[in-house]
């Protein structure tokens, strides 16, 4: 509780108490290095959106409709099929970055070599993690 509110949503509480701390931040830098278009607009976004879920986390019909949204089948498996397609996405693009950086060492060895090292242990990182969930939930289920 919060002075005599009730949170209804934590999970949504956490989201917007966290946006506001990034919104806050982002003001701060602006005041301290001035303002420019995308640092304003970043926190103004940051703001709203974070004000907007603290006041669905102190809602008890707001709290309601997310969770409701939240269990909902059919959100889920969107959820899953978009996670999923941008996990291939970016193995795909870290692995056209291995190709380009292979043929960038020719150009500047240590640049694109630092590059290729990067690159090599994020596709490595990403198909690992893949491999572990395939095998956990094919164990599952």
């Amino acid at each position: 509780r919060i002075s005599g509110m009730k949170i209804y949503n934590k999970k949504t509480f956490r989201y917007g108490l966290g946006f506001i701390v990034l919104g806050a931040l982002l003001l701060l830098t602006g005041i301290w290095q001035g303002f420019d278009l995308k640092g304003t607009v970043m926190t103004v976004l940051c703001l709203l959106i974070g004000g907007g879920g603290l006041v669905r986390s102190f809602s008890r019909e707001m709290s309601r409709e997310d969770k409701i949204a939240e269990l909902d089948e059919r959100n889920r498996m969107v959820e899953w099929r978009a996670k999923s397609r941008a996990l291939g996405i970016a193995e795909l693009v870290c692995f056209v970055c291995i190709l380009f950086s292979i043929f960038g060492m020719q150009v500047m060895e240590a640049f694109f070599g630092g590059m290729l090292a990067a690159f090599g242990l994020m596709l490595t990182a990403m198909l690992l993690v893949e491999l572990l969930t395939l095998v956990y939930y094919n164990k599952r289920l």
